[in-house]
């Protein structure tokens, strides 16, 4: 049997998505698609069953890069000469996309730990200053007090300071 092979358009049709879509999962994904003499891409059942695979991890929520390492471990999958019941295998195992999607919980905790982090290292940074700004202050109160002892010291010559304070 023949093998069919579609053009751009028709897989656009298919899928219900913007031929642009369809090159930027190809590019962003690194999926390779065939080409005719003239460059225009010629797709097989098979690759439209991939992109169906990537649409419904994207709908899962896994970004390109997750989908993308699926694809990569498919691939290594199908190359291994482990025999597979399903003759055409499946694309991708379940297993593999729980660990895709845990790593992305993981990706996703970190950032906000990250995020948490830095909001952390502001408030930080905040309080530093509001303490430097209090030492300096204090420091000045301190200077002006002994400023003005002085001054008023050498009104009050051979008084002790404890008379001083006592108004005597």
């Amino acid at each position: 049997m023949k093998e069919r092979f579609y053009k751009i358009g028709e897989v656009s049709e298919i899928l219900n998505i913007e031929q642009h879509t369809l090159r930027y999962l190809e590019n962003s994904l690194k999926i390779k698609i065939k080409r005719d003499e003239r460059g225009d891409r010629l797709y097989t059942d098979s690759d439209i069953d991939t992109l169906r695979l990537v649409l419904k991890l994207k709908e899962k929520g896994l970004n390109t890069t997750a989908i993308r390492l699926a694809l990569e471990n498919s691939e290594q999958e199908e190359a291994s000469p482990v025999t597979n019941s399903d003759p055409q295998g499946p694309l991708v195992t379940f297993e593999f996309v729980e660990a895709v999607s845990l790593v992305r919980q993981v990706a996703d905790q970190n950032e906000e730990i990250m995020r948490q982090n830095q909001l952390m290292e502001e408030r930080l940074k905040r309080m530093e200053e509001k303490l430097d700004r209090y030492t300096r202050e204090r420091d000045q109160s301190i200077e002006e007090l002994i400023r003005l002892l002085k001054a008023e010291g050498g009104e009050s010559k051979g008084k002790s300071w404890l008379s001083r304070l006592r108004g005597k």
